[in-house]
C-alpha cells in the first residue's frame, strides 16, 4: 500500500466519521411546535444534513478509489 493510497484511506476514514457525526447532530435537534421556528429549525437541519451527504459522497468516492485499485491490480 502507498503513502497516497494510506491518504485517500485516512480521508475516507475520516469523511465517514464526519458524516456519521453530523447526522447524529442533525438527528438530535429538537424542532419546537411553535410554527415562526418550526421552519428555521428544519433549514438549520437540512443544511446539517447537506454536510453530511458531502461527507458520505466523499467517503463513497474514497472506497469506490480503493475498490477500483484492486480490481486493476
Amino acid at each position: 500500500m502507498s503513502i497516497g493510497d494510506k491518504w485517500v484511506a485516512a480521508a475516507g476514514a475520516t469523511s465517514a466519521i464526519g458524516a456519521a457525526g453530523f447526522w447524529l447532530w442533525a438527528s438530535l435537534i429538537p424542532v419546537p411546535d411553535n410554527q415562526d421556528t418550526f421552519i428555521e429549525a428544519l433549514q438549520w437541519i437540512s443544511r446539517i444534513n447537506a454536510i453530511a451527504a458531502i461527507c458520505s459522497s466523499a467517503a463513497a468516492l474514497c472506497v469506490a478509489y480503493g475498490f477500483l485499485k484492486t480490481l486493476l491490480s
